[in-house]
């Protein structure tokens, strides 16, 4: 197989099937999907690679054909975020290009793609907008003056007299003309300008106005290619069993009749377990159910029972390390004329993504090749570097789509796996994840138990919070503190003061009390956990927004009023709430058993305020509304933006009813029958309502859910009288019908 990946457009009329046959009778070659038809509003592709030789590299970000068509380079990945749409909207804007003629392609790992606040290359934390549709847009403006200042060599006039449309550029008084296709070569070669003039936002054609999204199409109809999709000539197909307990091994196995199953190639022995592989999938995988697998060392007494203990007693006795203190929350709550003080427990969660992990690879003397749909560019890089020996220049890492992120695919597991396959066998292998090895070898979102104080004075107002948290760190081997001198095959455990997400929202609420306390005690977890989407901002959001509902009822207060009142000195947030509380008819009476509840949250660089409406229904909680106001700054596409929002109030949503518990060491939820998300008949209406407060673009990939756990639960409260301090709902008594 060539090293060179050849990548193939092809239109979404194609069915998946026939499109992947076509890939294996394309000798060294592998299709991957172009995403639109090539008629009016179509927008941007996803670029073939071979396009790269008659390209000009005007940044390290922009490339120009001589048709004159333009390839943004995306360090960052798409997983239904959508920011392929909106960030070659900010680069053909900069330009002054067509929209329909860019063309979008994910960047290798290089430094030069690193996120330029965390200073690695990844997709997550709500950062591809909020980092780079500035950036886009100053390499945007530096092409352009390059293309500009190209040009006015190439006609003999000053560049002050040229003007650009639809990327030709013209001088009006001797109506010579050039496209960027023409200079771009020449415009290579020049300096990048170092503060670039940026366009007006009276000028931008496609930012701020909603475009038809270019992998929609391919979506629908099974183009697509996702990483479960891949086909390289020559591969294999392989399935994995790991030990199904924490701390597990593979004690023995019968190698011999495992290979004598129909299409089985290879058996090779991977941590905590075996893969097969296989001509097919489903042969690598019935002979992964008849093999006789003993497992040994189980930790049996991991259990959901005994870890609930050990929280409690650490909740009793720490020790917890300060991580935000103002004024003397103690003193302040002992002098307080109410106090009140509640405990608030989160489960685990599996990320259950849509698109199981999978990773193809090809691994030989020269070189290494991963098509996988990945989150972590550059830790996959250091995996790769540490299993195979090669040189970064000879690891080649092609993205696809991603069949749901949500902080799963930060993890680099999948390909390492693939890559000791692979390695083993000497010929190109998928490896596929079953649900249960996704759900039972997860790394999840962490459990987590609060215990939080609130003083008022006499007149109802709020003088002191004190919380204590116990949390693992969500930072497990996912935010690497450095490059150097990693062991990139091991998880890595941060220093228990680098992990801000275990307090994230708590410290920096837009409550700001003149006494605050917030501590964490950080909980030794034999339970891997990560990142789940709304990292600590979802489980602390519903702590600090249910507890001030009690406050506010404790202070015989409207939830609203309370909010308003201590959030008086923040006009944007104020905005917000009063915006939510108008479209979701705050004060308008609702019939008996219908409460509604409000919830506010700061995250990811935007603020948002929820209200959602519920009743009493067949001897449950029934939904019917959420509505959400957004403060995100300058929405670049008002379509994605609510879909964002949308997506992640019903990934909310299906998180009061989930859950992960252990019993004897092993998970309980292993596939939807027992861990099952909102329904479409099950899911309210959703509406969103966008406020432009001259901010700072913010992210809107995971601040969807942050407020809707707290925003549910106390409309259930308004409803029924009934306060949930425990998720999943059904843990509270209380089940959504």
């Amino acid at each position: 197989m060539s090293h060179e990946a050849k990548i193939a457009i092809v239109g979404p009329d194609v069915t998946r099937r026939s499109m992947l046959g076509a890939g294996l009778a394309a000798a060294g070659s592998l299709l991957i999907v172009g995403t639109r038809a090539l008629g009016a509003n179509s927008g941007p592709t996803l670029a073939p690679e071979t396009a790269k030789a008659a390209e000009s590299a005007i940044t390290a970000w922009v490339r120009i054909a001589p048709d004159n068509s333009i390839t943004l380079i995306s360090s960052q990945s798409e997983m239904g975020q959508g920011i392929s749409n909106t960030l070659t909207a900010a680069l053909a804007d900069e330009l002054g290009v067509d929209w329909q003629r860019a063309k979008i392609e994910f960047a290798p790992f290089d430094k030069a793609y690193r996120d330029p606040v965390y200073k690695w290359m990844f997709t997550g934390a709500s950062a591809s907008t909020h980092d780079f549709y500035m950036l886009v847009r100053q390499m945007g403006a530096s092409a352009r003056e390059m293309l500009l200042s190209a040009a006015a060599a190439r006609l003999n006039v000053p560049a002050s007299q040229l003007t650009i449309l639809d990327g030709v550029i013209r001088h009006a008084a001797s109506a010579k003309q050039v496209s960027f296709g023409e200079v771009a070569a020449d415009a290579a070669k020049l300096q990048l300008p170092q503060t670039p003039r940026l366009k007006e936002d009276k000028d931008l054609r496609y930012i701020g106005k909603p475009l038809p999204r270019w992998d929609i199409p391919s979506k629908v109809d099974g183009s697509a290619v996702f990483g479960i999709d891949v086909k390289v000539p020559g591969m294999l197909l392989a399935a994995i069993r790991r030990a199904p307990g924490f701390g597990g091994r593979l004690d023995r196995y019968d190698a011999a009749a495992i290979k004598a199953k129909p299409g089985v190639v290879a058996v090779v022995e991977v941590p905590g377990g075996l893969a097969v592989v296989a001509k097919t999938y489903w042969q690598a995988r019935r002979a992964l159910d008849d093999a006789d697998l003993v497992w040994a060392d189980e930790d049996a007494g991991l259990t959901s029972a005994a870890i609930a203990a050990s929280y409690r007693e650490k909740l009793a006795t720490g020790p917890f390390v300060p991580k935000k203190t103002v004024g003397d929350a103690a003193a302040a709550l002992k002098a307080s004329a109410q106090m009140l003080e509640a405990e608030y427990e989160v489960p685990y969660q599996a990320h259950a993504t849509m698109e199981p992990l999978n990773c193809t690879a090809h691994v030989t003397a020269e070189g290494c090749d991963l098509w996988i749909p990945t989150q972590m560019v550059e830790t996959m890089a250091g995996v790769a570097r540490a299993i195979t020996g090669l040189s970064d220049e000879r690891i080649r890492i092609h993205r696809t789509l991603i069949g749901g992120g949500f902080g799963r695919r930060l993890h680099c597991d999948d390909g390492k796996l693939a890559l000791i396959v692979a390695k083993a066998v000497q010929q190109p292998v998928k490896l596929i994840w079953s649900r249960e090895e996704d759900m039972t070898h997860d790394y999840y979102r962490p459990a987590m138990l609060h215990r939080v104080s609130g003083g008022l004075d006499g007149q109802g107002k709020l003088t002191a919070l004190a919380h204590r948290v116990v949390s693992p760190s969500f930072l497990l081997y996912a935010w690497p503190r450095g490059p150097e001198n990693v062991d990139w095959t091991e998880p890595m455990v941060p220093p228990r003061d680098y992990d801000v997400m275990a307090v994230e929202g708590l410290v920096d609420s837009l409550y700001g009390l003149p006494n605050l306390s917030v501590e964490q005690h950080y909980y030794e977890s034999k339970v891997p956990v990560s990142v789940w989407r709304t990292t600590g901002h979802g489980p602390n959001c519903f702590v600090l927004e249910s507890f001030i509902d009690e406050l506010a009822v404790a202070a015989k207060q409207d939830p609203l009023a309370f909010r308003r009142a201590h959030l008086a000195g923040n006009q944007r947030a104020l905005k917000l709430l009063n915006v939510v509380a108008e479209k979701a008819g705050w004060d308008k009476p609702l019939p008996a058993k219908y409460g509604r509840g409000v919830a506010i949250a700061d995250a990811y660089g935007c603020l948002i305020a929820q209200v959602a409406e519920v009743s009493v229904a067949d001897g449950g909680i029934k939904i019917h509304r959420v509505v959400s106001a957004v403060d995100c700054g300058k929405v670049l596409d008002p379509g994605i933006a609510a879909s964002n929002i949308a997506g992640g109030v019903v990934w909310g949503l299906s998180g009061l009813r989930t859950a992960i518990t252990l019993d004897k060491g092993r998970v309980v939820q292993t596939n939807f029958d027992e861990f099952e998300p909102i329904h479409l008949w099950e899911t309210p209406l959703i509406e969103t309502h966008f406020v432009d407060s001259g901010e700072k673009v913010g992210g809107l990939g995971e601040v969807g859910p942050v407020p809707t756990h707290a925003a549910v639960c106390n409309a259930i409260f308004a409803a029924t009288g009934r306060r949930i301090r425990a998720l999943p709902l059904a843990k509270s008594g209380v089940n959504l019908s």
